[in-house]
């Protein structure tokens, strides 16, 4: 993976290089070059503003940047999870440059006449650590008017944005420890949280993993152990999942998920509100039009009309009113969908809420974003190519939609409180001689799923140890159930329990009596004299009577 990175991340700096000086371009682009996809067709009209565009040849590194590598990003996070994108993503390479080479600030801090000298980390109560997404959402809205006015195509406008904002994430790597570029700072960063969700499509459950400690992040060194210095809490890299259901209230959180879809339908709508047609968009001729002469020219054409408002001003208008119309149209869904639950008797918590409609918008943004991103690339390809592009694009939001409205936070925290158990015995279990005692440590309410969930396990014990392990699970079940009775229920509702244990009926015999003996006040209903009688329970094959109760006829 260390050297994936520092491959990307060297494609990343030639592909810039391409922006600055690229002879090639010229070649492929050429109309006399009949075997490159990508020449110029000069009997081509495509209409901006109801004039043809100026047919000629041009730097593919643009469109090969917006049509290819962004979309790209994008599905890699949405299928893969962020971890993967992380791993890869060369700005966060980029960023952990300063770390490699040990040049991190660090500030002097003096205690009872010691100084000592630390790395500075973004304080989780300071306003950059409460109102960060407000921050990466204002520079990503940046980052797109930049690309409707200018970026978008003129290559050195273009190599120039990339340059300064790899510059801006080594400095960050400098002035803050740890991941405080991808966590703080990097405008791609609310998308991230968008398209991700609990996890991505085939992403990881940081929840789920072995004992042997290796979180999502990248924060690690070559060998896999973690080099994680606790820039934020909760962190993504750590637990993508907890990360997300801690984070759904936070500020601006709601903003980035409702704001990015007005913003993502305003940014492509633009290109048809502006020429007068999709042509321009679909046709990649966005890439190679003359942005500086355009900055003062009309910002839309409607109907057949130039609208004479400069277009420096309509891109960023169109975007803001969108971002917070989507905002407040969303907010109004989300509290009308609150509304119905509650009419329908259903309840559903404020939260949850939140998780729905937010994966409801996550869908409908990757569908929309397919619908044009790759577009111009795609278009260069046989047909069938994009409408298998099409169909995996439906099928793979489908799926991750599907798996993930099911989703709850009680789910993750019930799983979570598992597998933290699971680790415990396990490493009990690998030592040369079981302390049983120790089995204590585990949360006794996490017992009857770890029974359930690990046959595995549980052929790796002895006999003896079995049973210690089941008579803890018999003292929760009692002491969670202690009424009239439970002794007898107690026996069929552990008849799962002592299958997957491999344990007959009659060790439960034999447990029961061990706790009578041990935990009296388990079976403090049996000894208040509320009962007087007895009956005969059937077990197998076999009878067996225990005492019942019946109440003292009062007085």
């Amino acid at each position: 993976m260390h050297r994936v990175r520092w491959g990307l991340a060297i494609s990343w700096l030639v592909l810039i290089a391409s922006l600055f000086y690229d002879p090639i371009s010229s070649i492929l682009t050429d109309p006399d070059n009949l075997s490159s996809p990508f020449r110029i067709h000069l009997e081509t009209c495509i209409p901006v503003q109801g004039k043809c565009l100026a047919q000629a040849p041009y730097s593919l590194a643009p469109r090969i940047f917006w049509s290819a590598i962004v979309p790209a990003a994008i599905f890699i996070i949405f299928v893969f999870g962020h971890e993967t994108w992380r791993r890869i993503c060369p700005l966060s390479f980029f960023s952990q440059l300063p770390r490699a080479l040990n040049l991190q600030r660090k500030q002097k801090i003096v205690e009872a006449g010691v100084a000592r000298h630390e790395l500075v980390f973004v304080a989780e109560n300071s306003w950059l650590g409460q109102n960060h997404l407000y921050l990466q959402f204002g520079l990503f809205f940046v980052g797109l008017t930049a690309r409707l006015l200018l970026v978008n195509s003129n290559p050195f406008a273009l190599g120039i944005f990339l340059v300064a904002t790899i510059l801006s994430a080594i400095l960050v790597g400098f002035l803050f420890a740890g991941k405080s570029w991808c966590n703080y700072f990097c405008p791609f960063s609310p998308v991230q949280a968008v398209f991700t969700g609990p996890r991505g499509l085939f992403g990881s459950q940081s929840h789920h993993q072995s004992d042997a400690g290796v979180s999502q992040s990248m924060c690690r060194t070559i060998d896999n152990e973690s080099a994680c210095v606790s820039c934020k809490s909760p962190c993504i890299d750590v637990d993508a999942e907890k990360a997300y259901w801690e984070n759904l209230e936070q500020p601006g959180r709601r903003f980035v998920q409702y704001g990015y879809v007005g913003i993502l339908v305003a940014f492509f709508l633009y290109f048809y509100l502006y020429a007068g047609n999709w042509d321009y968009y679909f046709s990649g001729a966005w890439t190679r039009d003359d942005a500086m002469e355009t900055l003062f020219s009309p910002g839309f054409y409607v109907l057949g009309q130039a609208v004479m408002l400069p277009k420096a001003i309509a891109v960023p208008l169109i975007l803001a009113i969108s971002t917070v119309v989507a905002y407040l149209c969303l907010s109004q869904v989300e509290k009308f969908y609150r509304g119905y639950l509650r009419r329908k008797d259903k309840s559903v918590s404020r939260r949850q809420s939140y998780h729905i409609i937010f994966t409801l918008t996550t869908i409908f943004s990757f569908w929309f974003f397919f619908s044009f991103g790759g577009r111009p690339i795609l278009n260069t390809m046989p047909t069938i190519v994009g409408l298998g592009f099409n169909a995996i694009v439906i099928l793979v939001g489908s799926i991750w939609g599907y798996r993930t409205l099911k989703r709850t936070e009680e789910q993750y925290q019930q799983e979570s409180s598992v597998s933290t158990a699971r680790i415990k015995l396990k490493k009990q279990l690998k030592k040369s001689s079981v302390e049983l005692s120790k089995l204590e440590e585990i949360a006794p309410e996490a017992v009857d799923t770890l029974v359930d969930r690990l046959p595995d396990i549980m052929v790796q014990i002895t006999q003896k140890e079995r049973l210690k392990l089941y008579q803890d699970l018999v003292k929760h079940h009692l002491a969670k159930n202690q009424s009239v009775g439970i002794i007898d229920y107690s026996f069929d509702a552990l008849k799962s329990n002592r299958d997957n244990m491999g344990l007959t009926d009659r060790d439960h015999e034999n447990v029961i009596e061990q706790l009578r003996r041990e935990s009296p006040d388990l079976f403090q209903a049996e000894i208040t004299g509320l009962f007087v009688t007895s009956t005969k329970v059937k077990i197998g094959n076999k009878k067996r009577t225990e005492s019942t109760k019946t109440r003292r006829k009062r007085r």
